[in-house]
């Protein structure tokens, strides 16, 4: 009840504030108060609300059994057994990952997306309106992510293929060689195990797959590595975990 309640609220704004179509993109608002519904239930139930959504490992199940439609889709051109997650749970979802983990700062994402109700408060915007504005606050081009996450059906994939060590008069180096079979980029988040048990945390920003989906990164370590985990956390919708982890033979 408390869901529902909430969630009708927020139609307050979206659409009747913010007045986005949504014959035509359901999305801008039905996943934008399921968006909010993610924080506004957390901020009332605390521990004990649900974690479905948002959640990206539940997400990556979805994905992966192939049934994912494009958001972009029209409300009335989605089967309508998939239209709570086109329409709801899919860009909430992108939303919360967007929030959370690419940028990684909540206020700067908030910050763009108050600027963008403001901007678009009584007027009528489009998808690209959305997106420009959010880009254009965080100053940050996003387009990698619209394109896979909402007009198409890409799914997350990363992958460490192998990892090498390399010494020379500077010392020793760990050489990791990573992949992204999947048509959507993200972040990386690395942790490096060393032989004596330490671990090291790294990030690795989107733009490492600008030139294709292999990259080669090259770190000074103080010992051997002997276990390299993309997403230990699990906080991004990988498709395949199983390619996620290098251990030393």
């Amino acid at each position: 009840m408390f869901g529902v309640t909430t969630h009708e609220l927020g139609h307050e704004w979206f659409p009747m504030v913010v007045g986005s179509n949504e014959r035509l993109y359901a999305w801008m608002d039905e996943g934008f108060n399921t968006f909010i519904n993610i924080y506004s239930t957390l901020a009332f139930y605390s521990d004990t609300a649900p974690r479905d959504r948002g959640n990206a490992i539940q997400w990556a199940r979805f994905a992966a059994s192939g049934l994912d439609v494009p958001s972009m889709l029209p409300a009335d051109r989605v089967p309508p057994p998939l239209l709570g997650q086109a329409e709801y749970n899919k860009p909430a979802t992108g939303l919360y990952l967007l929030r959370e983990h690419i940028l990684a700062d909540t206020a700067r994402f908030d910050a763009a997306f108050r600027e963008y109700i403001r901007r678009w408060a009584y007027k009528h915007p489009t998808p690209a309106d959305f997106f420009r504005s959010m880009e254009d606050r965080l100053g940050e081009d996003l387009s990698w992510f619209w394109r896979g996450w909402f007009y198409r059906t890409d799914v997350v994939d990363l992958a460490v293929d192998s990892v090498r060590a390399r010494t020379d008069s500077t010392g020793t180096s760990a050489l990791v060689y990573l992949s992204s079979p999947g048509a959507l980029p993200m972040p990386v988040d690395l942790r490096l195990t060393y032989a004596n048990g330490a671990t090291e945390d790294v990030r690795l920003p989107v733009e490492i797959w600008y030139l294709g989906n292999r990259y080669t990164y090259q770190r000074k370590v103080p010992t051997e590595v002997v276990k390299v985990e993309i997403d230990p956390k699990q906080n991004f919708p990988d498709v395949r975990r199983g390619n996620n982890t290098w251990m030393k033979p």
